[in-house]
């Protein structure tokens, strides 16, 4: 049946869940949120709109070569060079209009934190709410630690490692700028040179609002992450790395975001206690890259099980957020006044309300009545309501999650992928997009180097060490991550399974000894290091 929502009905239409997921859940680049993120932590949480004029490349090209710090680029052939230079290094561009025919600037690469300057990208929509989450997130761990003044704090944290070279002025801090004095590399030097074309606008937005997660264990291993990478790895790294490595935090973060939510949204709907402890996702990462091999049907069982668990979490928000929207129309009505985690509690307490079936009932009516008498979408819509053996609110539900499964589907689908990384150097799946057969959880060095390198950091996120027992590390990737790499995932478990995953541990140490970082005295798995893989400031 090809059934969509009447378009009338805006507030059925929407795909957002914020009750369950305080993102949109559609395809995202990281690489284009980062300047969002640093502006964000300039400016104490607040962002400006940008003037910005995308289709005037060339115009800041022309300014650029008339800086007097730029020598030896005269003539038209000079102006080539640079222009070359600037787009292969500096700027993204992507393509805009109706038929995606016109190029225009997108945004810079992350050379600097002064990069929000540009006003790039110019549209945040395509953040999908994720910016808002990393900043509140990180802004609720920085609090947690009993932080006086958290915004200042998160500020200095991504100066340290993203702002050398860069003074940012004073509030509203829209003008940063080369100071002229500490040394950086060529690449980000002409970054800066090029920023002082572009005029920001002085009027920040106001500040955001604090962290508040319907799921904080799916939340708050986020902005836990990015402190302790920005904190202890940060400014002993050079911007490159350190951008390399926040990225690829980031995108598995938020590629767990749904899967974790999913897990506790499904045990709270069966009145099950939910998962309290350590990361429930079992992924099982693939190092051995035979493909056909027991490692490989491992990983990708994995991949087709999460993208399964992505399937069921479409309904199962889609349920939440209609009896939270209906439990405004009863005759007492919920206050909801709780915290995002106690309010989603008590909107599914009321999955089996009387009340609430009938007045998804009567919504399911206005959908019939919406739609073109006789058609089949109507008739379809009737047969439903009329059927007998489900409540008012499993009709309801089952006409809404028709009408949106495709672009709701699809767009899950599309998140899954993006911020796996499968089209990035730091992703954790790996395989061909358009042939979805060939994915695999099989993480590329930076993001293996990233996984260690907080893996390295204690549990209180004060200190890290230099070396690990391969096995402690192992527990850490689990119960951090909940990635394994020596034993199958409790659904998949096998004496087949049992030996693909020997084998991977074999080849995760060989991975391990390419990166420079095991340490093996014996054959004796009691006596394999691995030592961190990045410097430290303690």
């Amino acid at each position: 049946m090809n059934f969509s929502i009447p378009k009338s009905m805006k507030d059925l239409n929407s795909l957002q869940t914020e009750v369950v997921l305080p993102v949109e859940l559609n395809d995202l680049d990281v690489d284009r949120m980062l300047t969002r993120i640093l502006e964000m932590a300039v400016k104490r949480g607040r962002t400006a709109g940008s003037k910005t004029d995308t289709r005037a490349y060339t115009n800041y090209l022309d300014t650029l070569l008339g800086h007097s710090g730029l020598i030896g680029f005269e003539g038209d052939r000079g102006r080539d060079v640079l222009d070359g230079w600037v787009r292969s290094s500096i700027l993204v561009e992507e393509r805009a209009g109706l038929k995606r025919d016109r190029v225009v600037m997108g945004y810079l690469r992350p050379l600097t934190i002064a990069s929000y300057r540009s006003g790039l990208p110019k549209n945040s929509s395509r953040n999908r709410k994720a910016d808002d989450l990393l900043y509140r997130s990180v802004s609720r761990v920085v609090e947690s630690r009993g932080s006086s003044n958290p915004t200042k704090e998160i500020d200095e944290l991504f100066s340290a490692t993203f702002g050398s070279g860069v003074d940012v002025g004073v509030a509203p801090w829209a003008d940063p700028r080369y100071d002229e004095a500490e040394t950086v590399d060529i690449d980000t030097l002409l970054a800066l040179r090029f920023l002082e074309g572009f005029t920001a606008s002085q009027n920040n937005g106001r500040e955001r609002a604090k962290a508040d997660p319907p799921v904080p264990m799916a939340v708050d291993p986020l902005g836990r992450d990015v402190v302790a990478l920005l904190e202890l790895y940060g400014p002993k790294m050079t911007v490159g790395e350190a951008y390399a490595h926040l990225s690829a935090l980031i995108s598995l973060r938020l590629l767990q975001l749904p899967l974790i939510s999913a897990r506790t949204v499904r045990a709270l709907l069966d009145n099950e206690p939910p998962p309290a402890d350590g990361n429930p996702c079992e992924m099982y990462v693939d190092f051995v890259r035979r493909k056909g091999g027991g490692s490989d049907e491992l990983t990708a069982q994995c991949v087709l099980r999460d993208l399964e668990i992505m399937r069921n979490l479409f309904r199962d928000r889609l349920l939440i957020r209609s009896l939270g929207d209906a439990a405004g129309s009863m005759e007492t009505a919920p206050a909801f006044d709780g915290t995002a985690e106690e309010n989603l509690q008590a909107i599914v307490d009321l999955k089996d309300n009387p009340e609430i079936a009938t007045i998804l009932r009567i919504k399911l009516k206005q959908i019939e009545d919406e739609l073109e008498d006789g058609s089949d979408e109507q008739l379809f819509v009737r047969e439903v309501r009329l059927s007998e053996g489900l409540t008012g609110t499993e009709k309801f539900i089952q006409v809404l999650v028709e009408g949106l499964r495709k672009r709701g589907l699809e767009n899950q689908v599309k998140w899954f992928w993006s911020t796996g990384g499968i089209t990035k150097s730091y992703g954790l799946l790996s395989g061909t997009l358009r042939y979805r057969p060939s994915w695999r959880y099989a993480p590329s060095d930076e993001a293996l180097t990233t996984l260690l390198c907080i893996c390295f950091v204690e549990p209180g996120g004060d200190r890290t060490l230099s070396e690990l027992p391969i096995q402690e590390l192992l527990k850490r990737l689990h119960h951090r991550f909940g990635i394994l790499i020596d034993h199958p995932p409790t659904d998949f478990d096998s004496a087949s399974a049992r030996a693909g995953a020997a084998e991977n541990l074999s080849a995760f140490t060989q991975r391990l000894k390419l990166l420079g970082c095991f340490r093996g005295l014996s054959d004796d798995f009691n006596a394999q290091f691995v030592t961190r893989p990045r410097a430290a400031v303690r």
